[in-house]
């Protein structure tokens, strides 16, 4: 069933164009991967999607119309953006910025379970509550900003660039729990990400962006299997 739309997306920053005419879908509970060299407008799509920034276009999300709502809107429609960088609050607590993930949602005992339901992702924030998030290491940093992300129970989780400066144990631990998010919660997930192995190993479908364009889709099978894609992106010739 398709869950998410995008159709004829055109966005920028200031008079300067980005996206151009971008057309994707993602069904429900999928996994998509968003590859691309840099500067091919993958972050741009992510924040258009999430309402960051301005464009025009149509996307709707299991059929209502996100088209031109702010991100306070989109979060409350059910949209999660974890961007690159993590976007966590360095003075505040573990707990803290976890309990503003659900900031959306009305108080009540759902978002003690919903702690809980965290820490069985990611144990090691349950050790670290109390710390400050500046504490944390890149890694564990980046587990919360996704934790962060899923107290608001999202229907559609935007991942950018996860697997930025982490350690490659770590990165691959991480996306193993993404996959375990998605196979759990049936979470619709669309990850930007540099490491094509890691993302396509873990996705149903992938797109690739060049200068704002899509110019290559598939399944994630069919994404790897091609022979421009092996080349620019996974290092090997098929």
């Amino acid at each position: 069933m398709t869950h998410l739309v995008v159709k004829d997306l055109t966005a920028g920053y200031g008079d300067a164009r980005v996206l151009h005419g971008v057309g994707l879908t993602v069904g429900e509970g999928e996994i998509c991967a968003i590859l691309g060299p840099n500067g091919a407008g993958k972050t741009t799509l992510l924040r258009a999607l999430s309402g960051m920034i301005r464009a025009r276009g149509t996307v709707t999300l299991g059929g209502a119309d996100l088209t031109g709502h702010p991100p306070d809107t989109l979060a409350r429609q059910g949209v999660a953006h974890v961007p690159e960088g993590r976007g966590t609050f360095m003075p505040l607590t573990v707990e803290e910025n976890l309990r503003l993930g659900a900031y959306v949602r009305r108080r009540g005992p759902e978002l003690e379970a919903d702690l809980d339901r965290i820490h069985g992702y990611f144990p090691v924030l349950k050790t670290r509550l109390k710390q400050a998030a500046g504490s944390l290491s890149g890694g564990e940093q980046q587990m919360l900003a996704i934790g962060r992300a899923l107290m608001s129970r999202p229907r559609l989780l935007l991942l950018d660039e996860p697997s930025l400066g982490l350690a490659p144990l770590v990165t691959r631990e991480l996306f193993r729990i993404v996959q375990a998010i998605n196979a759990e919660e049936r979470t619709t997930v669309v990850v930007v990400e540099q490491n094509a192995h890691l993302a396509l190993g873990i996705a149903q479908q992938a797109h690739v962006l060049e200068t704002g364009r899509i110019v290559l889709s598939g399944t994630a099978e069919e994404i790897r299997a091609d022979e421009q894609v092996a080349q620019s992106y996974l290092g090997y010739r098929v």
